[in-house]
């Protein structure tokens, strides 16, 4: 399991960017963490790396954002955030499911808690740790697959 320490947002940004271009469709990636933990600003780094100088917000209140990177072989990037779901009724209604798998798409769920008895079993699990007001620990678990590697 890897271990990442970011001293700020711009390092978990940079994280993010690291870690995007080994994903080619067909990854979920499950984020776990408090509020203020980093998991927006490493899927910021993510999506910029796809579509380069996107300003990416968190979903808290539409709860999933679509982006459509050009020229690359992830089609579709889907950024979910479950904060203000508490019902399995009420995540599996968004239809989040219907694109595991799916080759060109790439799926980022923050607080994946919420919906994880819905989680396919091949997943990436990011966990976020604040360790003090600017720094944070972030472990990459990898379910069954390494889209990572």
């Amino acid at each position: 399991m890897p271990v990442y320490i970011t001293n700020n947002q711009r390092q978990t940004f940079d994280l993010g960017k690291k870690l995007a271009p080994s994903l080619q469709g067909r990854e979920v990636l499950a984020l776990y963490g408090e509020l203020g933990a980093g998991k927006t600003s490493l899927i910021s780094g993510i999506i910029n790396y796809f579509i380069p100088s996107k300003r990416v917000l968190s979903p808290t209140f539409i709860i999933v954002r679509h982006y459509y990177p050009r020229n690359k072989p992830v089609k579709k990037i889907i950024h979910a955030d479950l904060y203000r779901l508490n019902k399995l009724i009420e995540i599996s209604g968004l239809g989040l499911t219907e694109y595991f798998n799916n080759p060109s798409t790439v799926m980022l769920i923050e607080w994946a808690d919420r919906m994880k008895k819905l989680l396919p079993t091949k997943r990436t699990d990011i966990f976020f740790k604040i360790k003090s007001e600017n720094t944070r620990e972030i472990k990459i678990e990898f379910n069954s697959l390494n889209p990572l590697n």
